[in-house]
């Protein structure tokens, strides 16, 4: 789905809307107890492999600084303050983290490319 853009697009249309849950009913109640009940098959979700090579990525990345400028390599690290919270607010905190990182290959070779870095984070979290 994907590598399908139109047919991604189509099911969040169809699919991604507004759920509220009444939690003071039995129905409620037993809806939010089976999908806790899921969690046991998330390690094998999309989603789950997603995040994981992009936290594999990240830490790479902060690792392959480290021995050249440690202050950048902990910066990059501090970036993953970025990303928060679940659907729409995941994707625009990813797409925010993404950006603040894609500065890296104009800022490496700089003096104060940690410094930089923080300031294009701080920017990216107001």
């Amino acid at each position: 789905i994907e590598k399908r853009p139109k047919l991604a697009a189509f099911l969040d249309r169809r699919i991604n809307r507004g759920r509220h849950i009444r939690t003071d009913s039995f129905t409620g109640f037993a809806m939010l107890w089976f999908i806790g009940g899921l969690r046991r098959w998330r390690r094998r979700l999309l989603r789950h492999k997603v995040e994981t090579e992009h936290l594999e990525r990240w830490y790479g990345l902060a690792l392959g600084h480290a021995r050249q400028d440690y202050a950048l390599a902990t910066e990059i690290l501090n970036c993953r303050r970025l990303i928060k919270g679940y659907s729409d607010t995941h994707a625009r905190a990813q797409s925010k983290f993404d950006c603040v990182l894609s500065a890296l290959p104009m800022l490496k070779d700089r003096d104060d490319a940690a410094d930089w870095l923080r300031r294009l984070r701080e920017a990216a979290l107001k």
